[in-house]
């Protein structure tokens, strides 16, 4: 970035973390149409969800952006961000952020329904209250809290369609929190992050117990969060030839980290942080297109019926 000039999108880009936000917005977009395969999309409702979560996730980062500038200040990768820049005031990003996250919640009760908008009022107490708030300069179990914050984008998307919390809703929410730590931990493992973290007191895993053991968390939450997106494609009747690439890339994932915990290295580390993005991406797209591939699969292969 440097000293050259943002723009007014590129500034609030920043503030919102874009591709994180983005991402979150994905997974609700996909569980969305994944629920609404048996009862029809609702082009409208649809529309709905996605401005919802947009500013009810892009209002919880800002908040978290103004919680953090001290810590971002002192940290390399965050220190080009715009608050520790000065580029805008900080009660101005208090004020977009408190009025976007509660728009975004009530754009939920009045065009939704009651229970996403609880739903998504709980992803900003657990991201903004709980992570930012009173965990992350305390804990290394704060990414754990966060993660719930991640999980339940994708639980609003089944809510808002379907109005109820069921376990393909509970699943996919778990799949998003076990796949957390992948991504936070391998970010924070790259070794300028790490040092970053240390200058600015936050209890990171790698630094409360040393990156071998936060390497080891890595190749649990590979472990675990493959266990999730199968249990939800199964809970979803994903006939299992559709699931094939689903398992390939989840096996992947759980490779690249048992590689990674025999030998470590900064290289393997950042794969497999870039490699998570696109896993996450991947197994939503994925589960929906294995409910669009399950029956003709199933009605044109029927020696391939599961018992």
């Amino acid at each position: 970035m440097g000293d050259e000039p943002y723009s007014i999108r590129s500034l609030y880009g920043e503030l919102i973390k874009s591709k994180q936000t983005f991402l979150l917005v994905y997974t609700t977009g996909f569980a969305y149409l994944i629920s609404s395969w048996s009862v029809g999309i609702n082009p409208l409702l649809l529309f709905w969800v996605i401005i919802a979560l947009v500013l009810a996730i892009s209002g919880s980062t800002m908040l978290n952006m103004y919680i953090d500038m001290d810590i971002d200040a002192k940290m390399s990768r965050t220190s080009d961000r715009p608050l520790p820049k000065g580029l805008i005031s900080p009660r101005k990003v208090l004020a977009h952020g408190a009025t976007w996250t509660t728009v975004g919640i009530f754009l939920c009760g009045i065009f939704i329904n009651f229970l996403t908008m609880v739903v998504v009022f709980f992803g900003f107490f657990f991201d903004v209250i709980v992570y930012s708030v009173l965990l992350k300069r305390r804990t290394k179990y704060s990414i754990l809290f966060g993660g719930i914050a991640g999980g339940l984008p994708a639980l609003a998307g089944r809510t808002a369609i379907l109005n109820i919390i069921d376990l393909v809703g509970i699943f996919m929410a778990l799949f998003v929190i076990t796949w957390i730590p992948l991504h936070i931990l391998t970010l924070s493992l790259i070794p300028e992050n790490l040092e970053g973290y240390r200058q600015a007191g936050v209890p990171m895993w790698p630094v409360v117990n040393g990156e071998r053991q936060a390497i080891r968390v890595t190749a649990g939450a590979a472990l675990l969060s493959a266990l999730m997106i199968m249990t939800t494609a199964i809970a979803l009747k994903i006939h299992l030839v559709a699931q094939i690439p689903l398992i390939i890339f989840a096996v992947l994932v759980i490779v690249k980290s048992l590689s990674n915990l025999k030998n470590p290295s900064t290289t393997k580390t950042f794969k497999i942080f870039k490699l998570a993005s696109i896993y996450m991406a991947f197994a939503f797209f994925w589960l929906f297109t294995g409910l669009l591939l399950t029956p003709p699969l199933t009605n044109a292969l029927p020696f391939l019926q599961l018992p």
